[in-house]
C-alpha cells in the first residue's frame, strides 16, 4: 500500500489477484495486445478468416452461413463450404488481367513506372494480345493547370508503347490534355477511340516557375526547346501531318471534341458499345469452366484466366 500512489486509478477498487492480473508481464491484457499486430487486422486476414462479407441468407441454428459476395466471385460463383485459399484480387489486377491499363490522373514518376511495368508484363505475357490504355488524364498539368510532371514521363510511355510487340489500342474516356493527348494519337492505326462526350487539347510543353543564375535559366530554356521538339515530332508521327502544320496549330492551346478530334488524326472513331474492336469476354464460360475445374478437384489456384 506504501505505492499506491503509484498505481493508476483504474486499479482502485480490485483485489489483490485482480490487481495481480494486470500488472504482471504474462495477463490475458498482455497477451491480446500482443496478438493484434498489422497482419491480423489486415483486409487479407479479415477475408481469409471470415469470408469477407456476412450474409443472413440461408441462416437457421448456427447462426449466418459464411457466404460472401467477394468469394463468389473470386471462386467462380460457387457458394461451396470452406475459405478461400488466397485474398480476392483487386480491381488493378483484375482489369491487367483483361489487358486494360487505364490512366486516370497527371502522368507524374508514379504513373509512368506503373504503366511502364504494366506494358513489359503484358507484352511478355501474350505479345499476339492487344494492350488497351484507357487515358483520362491532363497531362502533365493538374486541374489548375499549374506543371506538376515532366514531359520526359510521357515520351518514357510512348517509348514503351513503341517499343511492345503487342498493339496498344488507346481510348480517350473523359479528357486527354497535352501529353495525355499524345498517348492517344500514337495506338494503333484504326483503334485509338474517343467516347461522345470525351474532350482533347493539345498545347505545348511547360515548365514550373524558376530562379537562378542565368546559366540555369539558359539551360531550362534549352531543355524547354528540346521537349517542344520531341513533342511536336511525336505528335506528327500519331497524326500524319507536317511537324510545321502542328507547331503552327498548337502555338495557343487547341481544344477537339469527339468529332473534331477524328478529322484531325489524333483518334479514329468514336466508341460504342458495339465495337467489336474491344474485346468481350465470355464470363458464362469462364463460370463454368471454373465450377468444372472444382468439381474434378483442381486446386484454386489453377483457376482459368480471369478468375487469378
Amino acid at each position: 500500500m506504501e505505492n499506491y500512489k503509484n498505481a493508476p486509478q483504474y486499479l482502485y477498487g480490485l483485489t489483490a489477484s485482480q490487481m495481480d492480473m494486470f500488472m504482471t508481464e504474462d495477463n490475458p491484457i498482455r497477451r491480446q495486445s500482443e496478438r493484434v499486430t498489422e497482419e491480423s487486422i489486415s483486409s487479407a486476414t479479415n477475408y481469409l478468416d471470415h469470408g469477407g462479407m456476412w450474409s443472413l441468407s440461408g441462416s437457421g441454428e448456427k447462426g449466418p452461413s459464411k457466404y460472401s459476395m467477394s468469394v463468389s466471385m473470386y471462386r467462380g460463383g460457387a457458394r461451396g463450404y470452406g475459405r478461400p485459399r488466397t485474398a480476392p484480387p483487386d480491381l488493378p489486377s483484375l482489369l491487367l488481367d483483361a489487358r486494360i491499363c487505364y490512366l486516370g490522373m497527371p502522368i507524374v514518376p508514379a504513373v509512368t513506372e506503373l504503366l511502364v511495368a504494366q506494358f513489359m508484363w503484358l507484352d511478355y505475357d501474350n505479345p499476339s494480345k492487344p494492350i488497351y490504355l484507357y487515358i483520362n488524364s491532363s497531362g502533365t498539368q493538374n486541374e489548375k493547370m499549374e506543371t506538376v510532371g515532366s514531359e520526359t514521363e510521357a515520351y518514357a510511355i510512348a517509348d514503351m508503347m513503341a517499343y511492345v510487340k503487342s498493339d496498344v489500342y488507346t481510348v480517350n474516356c473523359g479528357m486527354a490534355y497535352g501529353q495525355a493527348a499524345l498517348l492517344l494519337s500514337l495506338g494503333a492505326k484504326g483503334y485509338r477511340a474517343v467516347q461522345p462526350n470525351c474532350s482533347t487539347k493539345l498545347y505545348l510543353p511547360k515548365v514550373n516557375r524558376s530562379s537562378g543564375a542565368a546559366i540555369d535559366m539558359w539551360i531550362k530554356a534549352k531543355e524547354l526547346d528540346a521537349n517542344t521538339e520531341y513533342y511536336i515530332e511525336l505528335l506528327a508521327k500519331g497524326i500524319g501531318k507536317p511537324k510545321e502544320d502542328i507547331s503552327k496549330d498548337i502555338q495557343r492551346p487547341k481544344y477537339f471534341r469527339a468529332q473534331e478530334a477524328i478529322d484531325y488524326g489524333i483518334a479514329d472513331k468514336i466508341i460504342n458499345s458495339r465495337d467489336a474492336a474491344f474485346e468481350k469476354r465470355n464470363y458464362d464460360e469462364m463460370l463454368a469452366q471454373s465450377r468444372a475445374m472444382r468439381r474434378g478437384g483442381a486446386s484454386p489456384q489453377a483457376a482459368p484466366s480471369g478468375f487469378r
